[in-house]
Protein backbone atom coordinates (compact mmCIF):
# COMPACT_ATOMS: atom_id res chain seq x y z
CA UNK A 1 0.00 0.00 0.00
CA UNK A 2 1.07 3.64 -1.23
CA UNK A 3 1.14 5.68 1.73
CA UNK A 4 0.40 9.52 1.22
CA UNK A 5 2.23 10.77 4.00
CA UNK A 6 5.65 10.76 5.21
CA UNK A 7 7.47 9.70 8.41
CA UNK A 8 8.43 13.20 8.95
CA UNK A 9 5.09 14.16 8.40
CA UNK A 10 3.55 12.23 11.56
CA UNK A 11 6.27 12.26 13.85
CA UNK A 12 5.75 16.38 14.27
CA UNK A 13 2.42 15.53 15.01
CA UNK A 14 1.15 16.28 18.47
CA UNK A 15 1.99 12.66 20.50
CA UNK A 16 -1.29 11.73 20.72
CA UNK A 17 -1.92 11.75 17.34
CA UNK A 18 1.26 9.90 16.54
CA UNK A 19 0.35 6.85 18.77
CA UNK A 20 -2.51 6.71 17.64
CA UNK A 21 -1.95 6.32 14.14
CA UNK A 22 0.74 3.79 14.53
CA UNK A 23 -1.90 1.68 16.93
CA UNK A 24 -4.40 2.54 14.11
CA UNK A 25 -1.86 0.69 11.44
CA UNK A 26 -1.84 -2.44 13.63
CA UNK A 27 -2.56 -5.28 11.67
CA UNK A 28 -6.18 -6.98 12.39
CA UNK A 29 -4.52 -10.76 13.79
CA UNK A 30 -6.12 -12.32 16.58
CA UNK A 31 -3.12 -13.10 18.63
CA UNK A 32 -4.53 -13.98 22.09
CA UNK A 33 -6.34 -16.81 20.03
CA UNK A 34 -2.90 -18.15 18.47
CA UNK A 35 -1.43 -18.26 22.16
CA UNK A 36 -4.88 -19.74 23.65
CA UNK A 37 -3.94 -22.63 21.06
CA UNK A 38 -0.45 -22.98 21.79
CA UNK A 39 -1.23 -23.32 25.28
CA UNK A 40 -3.00 -26.94 26.21
CA UNK A 41 -4.85 -25.51 28.71
CA UNK A 42 -6.31 -23.18 26.98
CA UNK A 43 -7.87 -25.38 24.28
CA UNK A 44 -11.67 -24.80 23.16
CA UNK A 45 -12.01 -28.28 24.78
CA UNK A 46 -11.72 -27.01 28.19
CA UNK A 47 -14.31 -24.58 27.55
CA UNK A 48 -17.45 -24.80 29.43
CA UNK A 49 -19.61 -22.81 26.61
CA UNK A 50 -18.76 -25.37 23.60
CA UNK A 51 -18.23 -28.75 26.07
CA UNK A 52 -21.12 -28.04 28.72
CA UNK A 53 -21.05 -30.41 31.30
CA UNK A 54 -23.93 -33.25 31.49
CA UNK A 55 -26.86 -32.60 33.34
CA UNK A 56 -28.19 -36.02 34.48
CA UNK A 57 -31.81 -36.97 36.29
CA UNK A 58 -30.86 -38.27 40.01
CA UNK A 59 -34.53 -38.41 41.27
CA UNK A 60 -38.01 -37.69 39.78
CA UNK A 61 -37.51 -33.66 40.56
CA UNK A 62 -33.93 -33.77 40.96
CA UNK A 63 -30.71 -32.94 38.67
CA UNK A 64 -27.34 -32.58 38.53
CA UNK A 65 -24.05 -31.19 36.19
CA UNK A 66 -21.38 -34.32 35.94
CA UNK A 67 -18.63 -32.47 34.44
CA UNK A 68 -16.98 -34.35 31.31
CA UNK A 69 -13.68 -35.38 30.29
CA UNK A 70 -11.73 -32.18 28.94
CA UNK A 71 -8.64 -34.26 27.01
CA UNK A 72 -6.05 -30.98 25.30
CA UNK A 73 -3.30 -32.69 23.09
CA UNK A 74 -0.39 -29.73 22.84
CA UNK A 75 -0.03 -31.02 18.90
CA UNK A 76 0.63 -27.07 18.28
CA UNK A 77 3.61 -27.10 20.62
CA UNK A 78 5.24 -30.08 19.44
CA UNK A 79 4.87 -28.93 15.81
CA UNK A 80 6.72 -25.97 16.65
CA UNK A 81 9.26 -27.43 18.80
CA UNK A 82 10.07 -29.35 15.87
CA UNK A 83 9.78 -27.14 13.42
CA UNK A 84 12.09 -24.32 15.13
CA UNK A 85 14.11 -27.62 15.90
CA UNK A 86 14.84 -28.41 12.10
CA UNK A 87 15.41 -24.80 11.25
CA UNK A 88 18.08 -23.66 13.80
CA UNK A 89 19.63 -27.45 14.47
CA UNK A 90 22.88 -26.91 16.61
CA UNK A 91 22.77 -23.01 15.32
CA UNK A 92 23.68 -20.52 13.48
CA UNK A 93 27.12 -20.28 11.62
CA UNK A 94 28.10 -17.06 10.20
CA UNK A 95 30.45 -17.75 7.01
CA UNK A 96 32.82 -14.89 5.54
CA UNK A 97 36.19 -14.75 4.10
CA UNK A 98 38.30 -12.13 5.71
CA UNK A 99 41.02 -10.63 3.11
CA UNK A 100 42.79 -8.50 5.74
CA UNK A 101 43.43 -8.08 9.16
CA UNK A 102 40.80 -5.24 9.98
CA UNK A 103 37.78 -7.54 8.50
CA UNK A 104 39.65 -10.61 10.70
CA UNK A 105 39.21 -8.34 13.50
CA UNK A 106 35.45 -7.42 12.68
CA UNK A 107 34.40 -10.68 12.12
CA UNK A 108 35.97 -11.69 15.24
CA UNK A 109 34.23 -8.76 17.10
CA UNK A 110 30.68 -9.86 15.73
CA UNK A 111 31.10 -13.61 16.28
CA UNK A 112 31.99 -12.51 20.02
CA UNK A 113 29.07 -9.96 20.41
CA UNK A 114 27.13 -13.05 18.81
CA UNK A 115 28.47 -15.44 21.92
CA UNK A 116 28.41 -12.64 24.55
CA UNK A 117 24.07 -12.58 24.00
CA UNK A 118 23.72 -15.95 23.12
CA UNK A 119 22.43 -15.91 19.75
CA UNK A 120 21.86 -19.37 19.28
CA UNK A 121 19.85 -19.99 22.23
CA UNK A 122 17.84 -16.75 21.77
CA UNK A 123 17.33 -17.73 18.06
CA UNK A 124 15.56 -20.98 18.77
CA UNK A 125 13.14 -18.92 21.04
CA UNK A 126 12.27 -16.46 18.23
CA UNK A 127 11.90 -19.02 16.15
CA UNK A 128 9.17 -20.52 18.06
CA UNK A 129 7.43 -17.84 18.93
CA UNK A 130 7.50 -16.55 15.20
CA UNK A 131 6.06 -19.55 13.98
CA UNK A 132 3.38 -19.37 17.23
CA UNK A 133 2.69 -15.72 17.38
CA UNK A 134 3.28 -14.82 13.88
CA UNK A 135 5.81 -12.14 14.76
CA UNK A 136 8.93 -11.38 16.65
CA UNK A 137 11.31 -8.34 17.43
CA UNK A 138 14.84 -8.19 18.37
CA UNK A 139 16.58 -4.85 19.55
CA UNK A 140 19.63 -4.27 19.94
CA UNK A 141 21.19 -1.33 21.44
CA UNK A 142 25.08 -0.63 22.71
CA UNK A 143 25.13 -0.65 26.57
CA UNK A 144 28.04 1.52 28.25
CA UNK A 145 30.09 0.08 31.42
CA UNK A 146 32.57 2.42 31.90
CA UNK A 147 34.98 2.86 29.66
CA UNK A 148 33.78 -0.18 27.11
CA UNK A 149 31.27 -0.73 25.07
CA UNK A 150 29.10 -4.03 24.31
CA UNK A 151 26.37 -4.82 21.83
CA UNK A 152 22.83 -6.30 23.71
CA UNK A 153 20.08 -7.75 22.22
CA UNK A 154 16.07 -7.76 24.02
CA UNK A 155 13.52 -10.37 22.15
CA UNK A 156 10.36 -8.70 21.91
CA UNK A 157 7.05 -10.55 21.35
CA UNK A 158 3.15 -10.61 22.12
CA UNK A 159 3.34 -12.83 24.67
CA UNK A 160 5.78 -10.64 26.49
CA UNK A 161 3.29 -8.03 26.60
CA UNK A 162 5.40 -6.21 23.48
CA UNK A 163 3.49 -4.67 20.81
CA UNK A 164 4.90 -4.02 17.92
CA UNK A 165 3.90 -1.70 14.85
CA UNK A 166 6.04 -1.68 12.23
CA UNK A 167 5.90 1.73 9.60
CA UNK A 168 6.83 0.52 5.74
CA UNK A 169 7.09 2.66 2.71
CA UNK A 170 5.75 2.37 -1.05
CA UNK A 171 8.83 0.46 -1.45
CA UNK A 172 8.73 -2.18 1.73
CA UNK A 173 11.32 -0.34 3.58
CA UNK A 174 10.96 -0.33 6.81
CA UNK A 175 11.09 3.64 7.55
CA UNK A 176 10.29 3.39 11.69
CA UNK A 177 9.11 1.35 14.12
CA UNK A 178 7.22 1.73 17.16
CA UNK A 179 6.59 -0.40 20.49
CA UNK A 180 4.23 -0.30 22.91
CA UNK A 181 4.11 -1.47 26.70
CA UNK A 182 2.93 -0.91 30.13
CA UNK A 183 4.34 -0.20 33.30
CA UNK A 184 2.29 -0.21 36.08
CA UNK A 185 -0.62 1.99 35.32
CA UNK A 186 1.37 3.95 32.84
CA UNK A 187 1.53 3.32 28.82
CA UNK A 188 4.65 3.41 26.59
CA UNK A 189 5.26 3.97 23.23
CA UNK A 190 9.31 4.44 21.79
CA UNK A 191 9.52 5.22 17.86
CA UNK A 192 12.74 4.58 16.08
CA UNK A 193 13.42 6.23 12.31
CA UNK A 194 16.98 6.34 11.33
CA UNK A 195 17.54 10.00 11.89
CA UNK A 196 16.07 10.02 15.71
CA UNK A 197 14.64 8.27 18.49
CA UNK A 198 11.23 9.57 20.12
CA UNK A 199 10.06 8.48 23.77
CA UNK A 200 5.66 8.95 24.94
CA UNK A 201 4.79 8.09 27.87
CA UNK A 202 0.65 8.29 28.73
CA UNK A 203 -0.48 9.22 32.44
CA UNK A 204 -3.68 9.14 33.06
CA UNK A 205 -4.70 8.98 29.43
CA UNK A 206 -2.35 12.17 28.28
CA UNK A 207 -0.07 11.46 26.12
CA UNK A 208 3.51 13.82 25.97
CA UNK A 209 6.44 13.22 24.73
CA UNK A 210 9.28 13.12 26.97
CA UNK A 211 12.60 12.03 24.52
CA UNK A 212 13.82 13.39 20.97
CA UNK A 213 17.03 12.62 20.44
CA UNK A 214 19.41 12.01 17.36
CA UNK A 215 19.67 8.28 16.23
CA UNK A 216 23.80 8.18 16.36
CA UNK A 217 23.29 4.80 14.44
CA UNK A 218 21.49 6.00 11.37
CA UNK A 219 19.85 3.10 11.65
CA UNK A 220 16.98 1.45 12.70
CA UNK A 221 18.47 -0.85 15.83
CA UNK A 222 15.37 -3.41 15.04
CA UNK A 223 15.02 -6.79 13.73
CA UNK A 224 11.32 -7.75 12.63
CA UNK A 225 9.83 -11.07 11.29
CA UNK A 226 6.41 -11.72 10.80
CA UNK A 227 3.95 -14.15 8.91
CA UNK A 228 0.91 -14.33 7.59
CA UNK A 229 -0.32 -17.48 10.36
CA UNK A 230 0.76 -19.92 12.26
CA UNK A 231 2.55 -23.12 11.47
CA UNK A 232 -0.58 -25.17 12.81
CA UNK A 233 -3.57 -23.15 10.92
CA UNK A 234 -4.45 -25.38 8.38
CA UNK A 235 -4.77 -28.28 11.42
CA UNK A 236 -6.17 -26.46 13.71
CA UNK A 237 -9.90 -27.91 12.84
CA UNK A 238 -8.08 -31.48 12.77
CA UNK A 239 -6.47 -31.24 16.19
CA UNK A 240 -10.24 -29.71 17.93
CA UNK A 241 -11.37 -33.14 16.24
CA UNK A 242 -8.82 -35.06 17.51
CA UNK A 243 -9.56 -33.86 21.55
CA UNK A 244 -13.14 -34.13 21.15
CA UNK A 245 -12.89 -37.28 20.02
CA UNK A 246 -10.41 -38.73 22.59
CA UNK A 247 -12.86 -36.95 25.35
CA UNK A 248 -15.64 -38.63 23.99
CA UNK A 249 -14.27 -41.46 23.63
CA UNK A 250 -12.77 -40.85 27.77
CA UNK A 251 -16.76 -39.94 28.88
CA UNK A 252 -17.50 -43.50 27.38
CA UNK A 253 -14.68 -45.57 29.12
CA UNK A 254 -15.77 -44.28 32.35
CA UNK A 255 -19.84 -45.18 31.51
CA UNK A 256 -18.75 -48.38 30.30
CA UNK A 257 -15.55 -49.73 31.41
CA UNK A 258 -17.17 -50.96 34.97
CA UNK A 259 -20.07 -53.53 34.52
CA UNK A 260 -23.60 -51.72 34.40
CA UNK A 261 -26.35 -53.44 35.27
CA UNK A 262 -29.85 -52.72 34.39
CA UNK A 263 -32.74 -54.04 36.13
CA UNK A 264 -36.47 -54.41 35.64
CA UNK A 265 -38.79 -55.79 37.99
CA UNK A 266 -38.42 -56.29 41.83
CA UNK A 267 -35.26 -58.56 43.02
CA UNK A 268 -35.44 -60.28 46.16
CA UNK A 269 -32.05 -61.63 46.49
CA UNK A 270 -28.24 -60.87 45.41
CA UNK A 271 -25.32 -63.28 45.58
CA UNK A 272 -22.53 -63.06 48.20
CA UNK A 273 -19.32 -62.14 46.75
CA UNK A 274 -17.26 -64.63 45.51
CA UNK A 275 -19.95 -67.61 45.79
CA UNK A 276 -19.70 -70.27 43.64
CA UNK A 277 -22.48 -70.42 41.50
CA UNK A 278 -23.74 -66.82 41.19
CA UNK A 279 -27.44 -66.10 40.75
CA UNK A 280 -30.00 -63.44 41.35
CA UNK A 281 -33.51 -64.15 42.37
CA UNK A 282 -36.41 -62.05 41.52
CA UNK A 283 -40.12 -61.89 41.15
CA UNK A 284 -42.10 -63.18 38.09
CA UNK A 285 -41.41 -61.05 35.30
CA UNK A 286 -38.22 -59.25 36.19
CA UNK A 287 -35.54 -58.83 34.48
CA UNK A 288 -31.13 -58.05 34.98
CA UNK A 289 -29.18 -57.82 32.21
CA UNK A 290 -25.73 -56.26 31.21
CA UNK A 291 -25.56 -53.00 29.25
CA UNK A 292 -22.83 -53.14 27.05
CA UNK A 293 -21.26 -50.13 24.59
CA UNK A 294 -22.20 -51.37 21.48
CA UNK A 295 -20.36 -48.90 19.41
CA UNK A 296 -16.82 -50.59 17.60
CA UNK A 297 -13.89 -49.32 18.67
CA UNK A 298 -12.01 -50.33 16.13
CA UNK A 299 -13.94 -47.18 14.51
CA UNK A 300 -12.32 -45.02 16.83
CA UNK A 301 -9.21 -46.04 16.07
CA UNK A 302 -9.20 -45.87 12.95
CA UNK A 303 -10.17 -42.15 12.88
CA UNK A 304 -7.55 -41.63 15.91
CA UNK A 305 -5.09 -42.90 13.58
CA UNK A 306 -6.03 -41.16 10.29
CA UNK A 307 -6.02 -37.56 12.05
CA UNK A 308 -2.87 -38.01 14.08
CA UNK A 309 -1.46 -38.88 10.56
CA UNK A 310 -3.05 -36.37 8.71
CA UNK A 311 -2.13 -33.67 11.64
CA UNK A 312 2.06 -34.27 11.01
CA UNK A 313 1.66 -34.83 6.87
CA UNK A 314 -0.16 -31.46 6.71
CA UNK A 315 2.34 -29.57 8.60
CA UNK A 316 5.30 -31.57 7.33
CA UNK A 317 6.34 -32.78 10.87
CA UNK A 318 8.18 -35.59 11.02
CA UNK A 319 6.15 -38.36 13.58
CA UNK A 320 9.67 -39.24 15.88
CA UNK A 321 8.01 -41.00 18.77
CA UNK A 322 9.38 -44.24 20.21
CA UNK A 323 6.33 -46.26 19.00
CA UNK A 324 7.00 -45.11 15.28
CA UNK A 325 10.69 -45.06 15.48
CA UNK A 326 11.06 -48.52 17.08
CA UNK A 327 10.40 -50.45 14.46
CA UNK A 328 13.05 -49.19 12.03
CA UNK A 329 15.59 -51.46 13.32
CA UNK A 330 19.01 -51.07 14.63
CA UNK A 331 20.59 -50.18 11.35
CA UNK A 332 19.05 -47.83 9.23
CA UNK A 333 20.73 -46.37 5.79
CA UNK A 334 21.80 -42.87 5.28
CA UNK A 335 19.80 -42.65 2.34
CA UNK A 336 16.77 -43.93 3.98
CA UNK A 337 17.06 -41.26 6.75
CA UNK A 338 17.58 -38.84 4.35
CA UNK A 339 14.08 -39.82 2.53
CA UNK A 340 12.15 -40.32 5.84
CA UNK A 341 13.18 -36.40 6.89
CA UNK A 342 12.69 -34.79 3.58
CA UNK A 343 9.64 -32.86 4.23
CA UNK A 344 10.74 -31.94 6.77
CA UNK A 345 13.77 -30.81 5.17
CA UNK A 346 11.63 -28.85 2.49
CA UNK A 347 9.74 -27.06 4.80
CA UNK A 348 13.17 -26.05 6.89
CA UNK A 349 14.36 -24.70 3.02
CA UNK A 350 11.11 -22.29 3.19
CA UNK A 351 11.24 -20.92 6.46
CA UNK A 352 15.18 -20.44 5.73
CA UNK A 353 13.48 -17.75 2.72
CA UNK A 354 11.58 -15.57 5.43
CA UNK A 355 13.32 -16.08 9.21
CA UNK A 356 17.04 -15.91 7.48
CA UNK A 357 16.54 -13.04 5.55
CA UNK A 358 16.41 -11.63 9.70
CA UNK A 359 19.33 -13.34 10.70
CA UNK A 360 21.09 -11.67 7.61
CA UNK A 361 19.84 -8.07 8.34
CA UNK A 362 20.84 -8.95 11.94
CA UNK A 363 24.53 -9.51 11.09
CA UNK A 364 24.81 -6.39 8.97
CA UNK A 365 23.28 -4.71 11.80
CA UNK A 366 25.85 -5.90 14.13
CA UNK A 367 28.64 -5.08 11.59
CA UNK A 368 27.67 -1.60 12.03
CA UNK A 369 26.79 -1.07 15.65
CA UNK A 370 30.63 -2.46 15.78
CA UNK A 371 32.11 -0.94 13.32
CA UNK A 372 30.33 2.75 14.89
CA UNK A 373 32.00 1.80 18.21
CA UNK A 374 35.59 0.85 16.76
CA UNK A 375 35.90 3.53 14.15
CA UNK A 376 39.18 1.99 13.34
CA UNK A 377 37.55 -1.79 11.66
CA UNK A 378 36.80 -3.00 8.20
CA UNK A 379 33.97 -0.98 6.72
CA UNK A 380 32.18 -3.25 4.78
CA UNK A 381 32.63 -6.94 4.56
CA UNK A 382 30.61 -9.79 3.48
CA UNK A 383 29.07 -12.06 6.12
CA UNK A 384 26.26 -14.53 5.62
CA UNK A 385 24.15 -17.18 7.82
CA UNK A 386 24.49 -21.13 7.53
CA UNK A 387 21.75 -22.59 9.05
CA UNK A 388 23.15 -26.08 10.74
CA UNK A 389 19.62 -27.79 11.00
CA UNK A 390 19.71 -31.32 12.44
CA UNK A 391 19.72 -34.27 10.57
CA UNK A 392 20.12 -37.35 11.52
CA UNK A 393 22.47 -39.61 9.70
CA UNK A 394 24.38 -43.22 9.91
CA UNK A 395 28.02 -42.14 10.63
CA UNK A 396 28.93 -45.99 10.35
CA UNK A 397 27.94 -45.98 6.81
CA UNK A 398 29.43 -42.64 5.75
CA UNK A 399 32.92 -43.77 7.22
CA UNK A 400 33.15 -47.35 5.13
CA UNK A 401 31.97 -45.10 2.67
CA UNK A 402 35.10 -43.00 2.66
CA UNK A 403 37.42 -45.30 3.13
CA UNK A 404 35.98 -47.14 0.18
CA UNK A 405 36.44 -43.99 -1.67
CA UNK A 406 40.24 -43.97 -0.70
CA UNK A 407 41.02 -47.32 -1.55
CA UNK A 408 40.85 -48.24 2.23
CA UNK A 409 43.22 -45.51 3.23
CA UNK A 410 43.12 -44.12 6.90
CA UNK A 411 40.80 -41.27 6.35
CA UNK A 412 41.35 -40.14 10.41
CA UNK A 413 44.35 -38.70 11.83
CA UNK A 414 45.01 -39.71 15.47
CA UNK A 415 44.75 -35.87 16.86
CA UNK A 416 41.35 -35.95 14.97
CA UNK A 417 40.37 -39.41 16.56
CA UNK A 418 41.00 -38.06 20.32
CA UNK A 419 39.67 -34.23 19.89
CA UNK A 420 36.43 -36.58 18.95
CA UNK A 421 36.44 -39.08 22.04
CA UNK A 422 33.45 -38.42 23.95
CA UNK A 423 35.90 -39.88 27.30
CA UNK A 424 38.71 -37.09 26.40
CA UNK A 425 38.28 -33.77 28.35
CA UNK A 426 41.43 -32.28 27.05
CA UNK A 427 42.62 -33.66 23.87
CA UNK A 428 45.70 -32.05 24.09
CA UNK A 429 47.11 -33.52 27.41
CA UNK A 430 45.20 -36.33 26.40
CA UNK A 431 47.42 -36.70 22.94
CA UNK A 432 50.62 -36.12 25.03
CA UNK A 433 49.68 -39.16 27.44
CA UNK A 434 49.53 -41.16 24.08
CA UNK A 435 52.59 -40.62 23.19
CA UNK A 436 54.15 -40.79 26.20
CA UNK A 437 52.19 -44.45 26.56
CA UNK A 438 54.05 -45.36 23.36
CA UNK A 439 57.42 -44.62 24.32
CA UNK A 440 57.63 -46.23 27.56
CA UNK A 441 56.99 -50.31 28.11
CA UNK A 442 53.44 -50.00 27.59
CA UNK A 443 53.95 -49.09 23.82
CA UNK A 444 56.67 -51.96 23.86
CA UNK A 445 54.26 -54.88 24.70
CA UNK A 446 52.15 -53.87 21.67
CA UNK A 447 53.15 -56.22 18.45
Amino acid sequence: MTETITIEEIMAQPPFKVVEYFKSRRASRDLKKYIDQYDANSHAIHDTLQRPNKIVKVDDDITKSVPVARLSVPFQKLIVDRAAAFLIGEGVKIIADPASDAEQQLLEAVKKAWHDNKCDYKTRQMARTWMSETEVAEYWYVQKKGKEQRLRMQVWSHSASDHMYPYFDEYGDMVAFARGYTIGRNEYMDVWTADRIYNYESEGGLWQLTKDEPNLLNKIPVIYYTRDDVEWEDVQPLIERFEKMISDYADANDYFSSPLVFVQGEITGFAEKGEQGKMITGTEGSDVRYITWDQAPEAIKLEKETLQELIFSMTQTPDISFQQMKGLGASVSGIALRLMFMDASLKTLRHQEEFGEGIQRRINLMQHMIKVIEPGLAQDMSMEPEFTFYMPGNDEELIRMLVTATGGRAILSRKTAIENNPFVMNAQREQEDVMADEAGDFGNIVP
